[in-house]
């Protein structure tokens, strides 16, 4: 058994258990038709920045060989624009009256949170942050992570599409090698294992996985 002073340390070590890296071209022409197979029926009165996030989230979980998420994992999205469709859709409404509710409640990118915790079922420390720079929200959930790592996603709406995820746990046999990452494309290539952070920001090791095991 693993101490857990061992992973509790200041510079603890995430591995890359999971990925879904859906973008443009690469997100499937049903992914819409796909989502509502996975979860039994098709959502309703969510968006489609929610549904997006689903689709990436979901399909991330399964990569990782996950079900749902323990209940101190930190799970942080991170959208440049947000729910921009449906933002227009309730200005143009509020121009010729009070906005509809679900319209209303689609143009806040929050209520992603929700349809994510309940696909999860799920309850524990979500966020989205809206941010230019796709490693500020790397960076700022590796510092708030839990014992149990961490699911981070990138979602945006509009042409080109994205929802692009990541599963990170714990890591108790670290590797050696690390090197400064100098841009978000570093940390998610696909020889990417493991993060840390360092003095200077974020680290990366492209170890083998033989050295590490998930920590229980």
């Amino acid at each position: 058994m693993i101490a857990a002073e061992t992973i509790s340390n200041k510079n603890p070590v995430w591995r890359i258990t999971g990925r879904a890296f859906h973008s443009g071209n690469e997100l499937p022409g049903n992914w819409r038709d796909l989502l509502a197979t996975r979860l039994g029926q098709r959502p309703r009165r969510i968006g489609i920045l929610a549904e997006l996030a689903l689709f990436g989230a979901l399909d991330c979980m399964d990569s990782a060989g996950e079900k749902t998420l323990s209940g101190d994992t930190v799970l942080r999205v991170c959208s440049l624009r947000g729910a921009a469709t449906a933002i227009g859709q309730v200005l143009g409404q509020i121009r010729q009256e009070l906005p509809m509710p679900f319209n209303f409640l689609q143009s806040q990118p929050s209520q992603l949170l929700p349809a994510l915790a309940a696909a999860l079922k799920w309850q524990g420390d979500a966020g989205i942050v809206v941010a230019r720079d796709r490693m500020s929200l790397a960076i700022l959930a590796a510092r708030q992570a839990g014992p149990n790592g961490m699911l981070l996603g990138w979602v945006e709406e509009e042409e080109p599409r994205l929802s692009q995820w990541i599963r990170l746990a714990p890591c108790a046999l670290p590797p050696d090698g690390f090197a400064a990452a100098s841009s978000f494309e570093k940390i998610v290539l696909p020889g990417t294992l493991y993060w840390r952070l360092g003095r200077a920001g974020m680290e990366i090791a492209p170890v083998p996985d033989t050295s590490c095991m998930k920590a229980t």
